[in-house]
């Protein structure tokens, strides 16, 4: 996804923290205010208050956060955050959750943020090693990113105690495109999918898979139109697929951290669903 100076959408950190949310906003504000008659004292003032809510907000810090790399077959590397989750033993087995990042920049661990700030303090009591990579390719969708997240994938459970029947795969905005595409393309791979603000890439092909779906959409979304997520969500339904699709108001597309009580709410469904997996864990094999 493109960063347009023109646009508030994809100004620079739109989707990161709320600090550099706050000087993104003062760039584009900067450039923007002759055309839309903004003042920089309201871009100071939007920095204020951002700020104060990036220091005000919670971070667990029972789990072990690393900065990681992965040499690729072809010579390039992948770029990756890791959460290890409280009192870790190779003697014990754990859910995996991969999350794919926004769009934007992309730079040096730029999934971390978005570990950090939505997918760890909601679904830290999951106890689950997590795995936030960097977008490599132009986007999720992207056969370069396709290919260096299933590298990933294979090297995380080679290294870890990875539970195959609790394989999670999440991602917000751009990362949720990816989300879609990913799984439909490996039907057979993850256990459950939560995409979070975003529709699939145009011309999927849509095929039966075991994976169900938690979708978290805002009806209040400026960038995927709230009615386009339910009319999609209705059409998998109708080709027998299991989504559930979870609306909720007064989210902006543009703060992810606001849907972090709307990503713990899938805890419930994330464990019935872990529980009831009773098939052999050589069927989730792609």
């Amino acid at each position: 996804m493109p960063i347009k100076m023109t646009d508030l959408r994809f100004a620079p950190g739109c989707h990161s923290s709320p600090g550099l949310k706050a000087w993104g906003f003062l760039a584009w504000a900067i450039k923007m205010r002759m055309a839309r008659k903004l003042s920089i004292l309201t871009a100071f003032i939007y920095i204020g208050l951002s700020l104060a809510c990036a220091t005000m907000k919670t971070v667990r810090t029972d789990y072990t956060v690393q900065e990681r790399t992965l040499a690729l077959g072809s010579g390039a590397t992948l770029r990756y955050t890791l959460a290890l989750p409280p009192s870790f033993s190779p003697e014990h087995s754990y859910p995996l959750i991969l999350a794919f990042h926004y769009g934007g920049q992309v730079t040096p661990y730029y999934g971390k943020p978005y570990l950090m700030n939505l997918v760890l303090p909601a679904l830290g009591e999951l106890a689950a090693i997590m795995v936030a990579p960097d977008c490599p390719g132009a986007g999720w969708t992207d056969p370069q990113s396709e290919k260096a997240v299933l590298a990933l994938l294979e090297n995380i459970q080679k290294d870890f105690p990875i539970d195959p029947q609790r394989l999670l795969i999440t991602g917000y905005s751009l990362g949720a495109v990816g989300t879609w595409d990913l799984v439909f393309k490996h039907p057979n791979m993850f256990s459950a999918a939560i995409p979070i603000s975003g529709l699939p890439p145009k011309g999927i092909v849509i095929i039966k898979t075991v994976t169900p779906f938690w979708v978290i959409h805002s009806r209040d979304d400026e960038l995927f139109a709230f009615a386009s997520v339910r009319t999609f969500v209705q059409f998998c339904k109708s080709q027998g697929l299991v989504v559930e699709l979870k609306p909720f108001l007064g989210l902006s597309h543009y703060d992810f951290t606001k849907f972090t009580l709307a990503l713990q709410e899938a805890v419930p469904w994330l464990k019935g669903l872990w529980q009831r997996a009773t098939s052999p864990a050589e069927s989730r094999s792609d």
